[in-house]
């Protein structure tokens, strides 16, 4: 009962959340608020070259001439098996271009400041802006396996010229232990456009870990998932991380929006002082709007709250190791913390009182919620709780059927049985990307979709999506690919024999991801 009541009590914001996300469904007005600044004037234009201004704002677009300016127009050997939409959107993604909001602009940053806050304890509190004389230095790490370049190239166009570092993992196994074909090795292809190519920015460090563990593992996948994650933090190390720098943690189909990303390394946002910030509740919980298997299938009744946000000065690997604990402080090796070290569920009981600063974070702490952490937001006119998203979640982004029953059969969360299942059978994910996609009627599914094409969205979209004809290319190509499916697509997951409600709750017990 005690258990039980504990994850009540720890639910209730995300939880409330959704409930907020279900009352805006279908109130969204036909403007996006002028009072912030829209990543795109026009649907068809995207960031490519420094913005031209107006009234002090940043507008974030370009023509796509300008994109064929600049230094060079990539022409190079591109993956064959993504698509024409993935060989364009690739190459435009590896085209070199300047950074066009490098500037550090007092009056552009003092706006954008404005328009982001933390949710905590029902209360909005907007963050703000004091003159820096630089901005923050922000690492990226990722695990990185059959992730489609579809995404990595929106990521990579999302971000670009921003990351101090970028660090891959890609292990030789999956999480529950299947052997898998290495993509990443020197080399090859995939390898030159993903590290070797400037992807992600002229002065962004791409480093490609490659892990490899074949002893038994106590804790089976998800400590395999955290091993992985620990080389991520002692690779940030390596590529110079300090205690005043930002460490955001991810899987390869989500991103931090541009804007916010902005505002994390220019916003005063108290988690991210070295000076003040003692661990206790250094978190920040990015809120991304979630687009499942094409461009086109926005939801609009669900956020996915990764990625994850800290400062260096809290995280294992990078602040101070006389608040390091230990393995026997934690659950097993590389794995969360016990109750007593959290602020969740011990309040930091087991934690010396001597100590000033909290334990430092590991792996597994920062993608779980066991210590203190707090939801963040961008304050939108469109919706009628202002709770925008600040991030993007690529989900179930995949080239053929076959990835991703592979994902499903071999990942973390698998189903059974996944490679003789209908993709719609296997997840109610899926359900819902393949009744948007096949343009069915989608009023029976969980989640709910955007009613209209993406370009009518009054919000922020990826940088990548306002490439002119993309997302519909895309969504196209996606058509022909689940029309092309030797299973077909007669069964469903609403076909089983269980109820819908039990479905969806086993399909959530199966699927929530472990904060």
């Amino acid at each position: 009962i005690l258990g039980l009541a504990i994850l009540l009590i720890t639910a209730v914001p995300f939880m409330l959340h959704q409930r907020i996300l279900l009352l805006e469904q279908g109130v969204h007005s036909n403007k996006y608020n002028n009072d912030i600044d829209s990543p795109r004037e026009n649907s068809h234009h995207i960031d490519a070259t420094p913005p031209t201004k107006s009234d002090g704002h940043d507008v974030q677009h370009s023509s796509n001439d300008d994109l064929n300016g600049g230094e060079s127009y990539y022409d190079g050997e591109l993956p064959p098996n993504i698509g024409e939409t993935g060989r364009s959107l690739l190459s435009k993604a590896l085209h070199k271009r300047p950074v066009w909001d490098e500037e550090l602009d007092p009056a552009v940053e003092e706006e954008r400041c404005k328009r982001y806050f933390v949710w905590e304890k029902y209360n909005k509190n907007t963050t703000t802006y004091k003159r820096r004389d630089k901005r923050r230095r922000v690492f990226m790490g990722s695990l990185i396996a059959d992730d489609s370049w579809h995404t990595l190239a929106t990521i990579a166009m999302e971000t670009y010229g921003i990351y101090t570092a970028v660090i891959f993992v890609e292990s030789n196994r999956t999480q529950t232990g299947v052997p898998r074909q290495s993509r990443f090795l020197d080399g090859t292809l995939d390898h030159k456009l993903l590290v070797e190519s400037n992807l992600f920015g002229p002065e962004t460090q791409v480093i490609l870990e490659h892990f490899s563990h074949e002893e038994k593992v106590d804790g089976l996948g998800i400590i395999r998932e955290h091993m992985q994650r620990d080389r991520i933090l002692q690779a940030w190390k390596e590529a110079g991380m300090t205690p005043d720098d930002v460490g955001i943690l991810t899987d390869a189909d989500e991103t931090v929006s541009r804007d916010f990303l902005r505002a994390v390394q220019s916003c005063d946002f108290p988690q991210f002082d070295a000076e003040t910030e003692n661990c206790d509740t250094p978190k920040l919980a990015v809120a991304s709007t979630v687009f499942e298997g094409s461009p086109e299938c926005m939801t609009t009744t669900k956020k996915w709250m990764h990625p994850d946000i800290i400062l260096g000065k809290c995280i294992d690997h990078i602040g101070d190791d006389s608040f390091k604990l230990t393995d026997s402080q934690r659950h097993r090796p590389f794995a969360w913390r016990k109750q007593q070290f959290t602020k969740k569920f011990g309040n930091y009981t087991g934690w010396p009182k001597e100590k000033e600063t909290f334990p430092l974070w590991n792996a597994a702490d920062f993608r779980r919620d066991q210590g203190g952490f707090k939801f963040v937001f961008e304050d939108v006119s469109y919706l009628r709780f202002r709770m925008g998203h600040t991030g993007f979640h690529f989900h179930n982004f995949f080239d053929t059927t076959e990835q991703l029953r592979k994902k499903y059969l071999t990942y973390g969360h698998p189903v059974p049985g996944a490679d003789n299942m209908t993709i719609s059978e296997i997840h109610p994910d899926l359900d819902l990307f393949v009744d948007c996609v096949l343009n069915r009627n989608v009023s029976s599914n969980k989640h709910r979709l955007l009613p209209t094409k993406l370009e009518f969205f009054e919000g922020r979209i990826p940088i990548a999506y306002a490439i002119e004809g993309y997302s519909m290319a895309r969504h196209k190509e996606m058509e022909q690919v689940l029309l092309s499916d030797t299973l077909g697509h007669n069964k469903s997951w609403h076909d089983n024999n269980t109820t819908f409600e039990q479905k969806m709750k086993k399909a959530h017990s199966n699927s929530i991801e472990e904060k």
